[in-house]
C-alpha cells in the first residue's frame, strides 16, 4: 500500500469516530496501522535471496539441472544479477521439500 492510500484511509477512520474524548483511540487506531504497515514492508525487504550457485549448493545439483527447472517454470526466479538468476530461498526450500516425483 503506498503511503497517500495509507494517509487516505487513515483520515477516512479518524473522521469516522466521533470526537467525544476519543483522542487516545484514535491514536491507537493509527499507531497500529502504521506498525503493521512497517512490519509488512521489513518482512518483505528481509527476504533471502539466493545466486544460481547458491541455489545449486542448497539443492546438490548441477547448474544445468537448475536451469532446466527454471525452463520448465518449476523455479521461478525474481530477478537477476548480471546475467544470472537470483531466487528466493524460501521458494527454493519449498521446492525441495513438495512431492517432486514428477519432475525427476
Amino acid at each position: 500500500m503506498s503511503k497517500e492510500k495509507l494517509l487516505d484511509a487513515l483520515s477516512q477512520l479518524l473522521s469516522a469516530i466521533p470526537s467525544e474524548n476519543q483522542t487516545d483511540k484514535k491514536l491507537d487506531l493509527v499507531l497500529s496501522k502504521l506498525e503493521n504497515q512497517e512490519k509488512t514492508t521489513t518482512d518483505a525487504e528481509h527476504e533471502e535471496h539466493l545466486l544460481i550457485s547458491e541455489v545449486c549448493q542448497l539443492t546438490r545439483k548441477s547448474r544445468v539441472t537448475v536451469w532446466k527447472w527454471k525452463r520448465k517454470g518449476i523455479l521461478t526466479p525474481v530477478g537477476k544479477s548480471g546475467k544470472n538468476p537470483i531466487y528466493r530461498k524460501s521458494d527454493v526450500l519449498n521446492f525441495l521439500y513438495s512431492d517432486k516425483s514428477n519432475f525427476v
